[in-house]
């Protein structure tokens, strides 16, 4: 009888370990996210089907382990987009200012008063919209200031978009910032190359101004002026 009972209990025990399979649905989260989580879980003793939404394993965890995945499976916050506005101004040492719009003339008064500029101008401005997270990229073509018939090619490139929410209002850190010009020389040909490679973090609504690069034999300079706010 003894013997009957023990064999009983220990055949119980084993099925209570038998593997068993239970569908689980998910609604927001990529199921092939899952292999990670459950692998830290359950180890090896429970097998996760993403393409079947399926949990495979002993009974005894499958239970713990659909609760986790539950709340696991949440709608995940929205992806921002963010407007850049970059501007490049050109400063000289001598001459006098062209109108600069009137965003940038505290930008103005700050670089005259720090480097000793007396002629600014607008040469560019390009504004991009981007989506937190991504990669941004802009080309494009402004006139020369090294020769007047001739036009120069910029690029922009941004690695990454990141967004810290504050009381003071979002702080937008932008890694992996490149801007590069590509100007002639005043005969026209040879192609110079002029930039400025940072990582900067922008508060909402800040002109921040990135650097510069000298041209023309560092009696020119190109300033990057940037401006980041978050958007519907």
């Amino acid at each position: 009888m003894k013997s009957l009972l023990l064999t009983l209990i220990c055949a119980v025990a084993l099925f209570a370990q038998e593997s068993v399979s239970r569908m689980v649905k998910l609604k927001h989260v990529n199921p092939d996210s899952l292999f990670t989580v459950l692998n830290v879980l359950a180890g090896k003793q429970v097998r996760w089907q993403p393409d079947a939404q399926l949990l495979n394993g002993p009974a005894s965890l499958l239970d713990p382990l659909e609760d986790a995945i539950h709340k696991l499976d949440v709608p995940q916050p929205a992806i921002r987009n963010v407007e850049l506005t970059f501007q490049m101004l050109l400063a000289a040492p001598q001459g006098e200012s062209q109108a600069v719009p009137a965003d940038l003339n505290s930008v103005v008064t700050q670089l005259r008063s720090v480097f000793g500029f007396r002629s600014f101008r607008l040469m560019e401005s390009t504004v991009v919209r981007a989506r937190e997270g991504k990669r941004v990229e802009t080309k494009g073509i402004m006139a020369s200031v090294t020769k007047a018939d001739m036009n120069a090619l910029y690029g922009i490139t941004v690695s990454n978009i990141a967004i810290t929410p504050s009381e003071k209002g979002s702080s937008i850190r932008l890694d992996g910032l490149h801007f590069s010009a590509r100007l002639p020389n005043a005969s026209g040909t040879v192609l110079q190359d002029a930039g400025i490679a940072t990582e900067i973090d922008v508060r909402e609504g800040q002109k921040v101004v990135v650097g510069k690069t000298s041209i023309d034999n560092a009696s020119q300079s190109i300033f990057l002026v940037v401006t980041a706010k978050v958007v519907d």
